[in-house]
């Protein structure tokens, strides 16, 4: 478990320990949902319209409950013991930074806490590198 480390009742926010705490004890203050996913990479069918895949971290838009987007996840059967009614969108971040990447790979499905890294930086790539990283710490956040 990290703990808070003070040095003279200020925190140290060179020293790794400080710096994650703080990191962990800001996400929890906008709104952090601890046993919640971040996100989840997923293969996407040709058939999922071009509407709903956002490569922008400005705004994600047309987010749906995750029952919707099943029909455009190949080999969904990994996300059966997910809530379907979960608030989600579909991301698909390369598109839009780097020429002729695929529409709709890589993929990632987003939860309301890949939105929550999202207000602390609008990187899609950002958000995409904290999620995977709180996989490091798991029951830390």
């Amino acid at each position: 478990m990290i703990k808070l480390i003070l040095i003279y009742g200020k925190k140290n926010l060179k020293n790794p320990e400080d710096s994650y705490a703080s990191a962990a004890n800001y996400l929890k203050k906008i709104g952090w949902k601890k046993n919640s996913p971040c996100f989840i990479k997923v293969n996407l069918k040709d058939n999922v319209p071009k509407k709903y895949l956002n490569v922008s971290a400005k705004k994600i838009l047309n987010k749906r409950k995750l029952n919707f987007f099943l029909k455009y996840i190949e080999d969904n059967s990994y996300l059966s013991n997910l809530d379907k009614n979960l608030s989600v969108a579909l991301i698909t971040p390369d598109k839009d930074i780097i020429p002729d990447a695929e529409t709709l790979n890589p993929a990632f499905v987003i939860f309301d806490n890949y939105e929550i890294i999202l207000q602390w930086n609008r990187s899609l790539r950002f958000a995409l590198a904290v999620c995977t990283l709180k996989e490091k710490f798991k029951n830390e956040l």
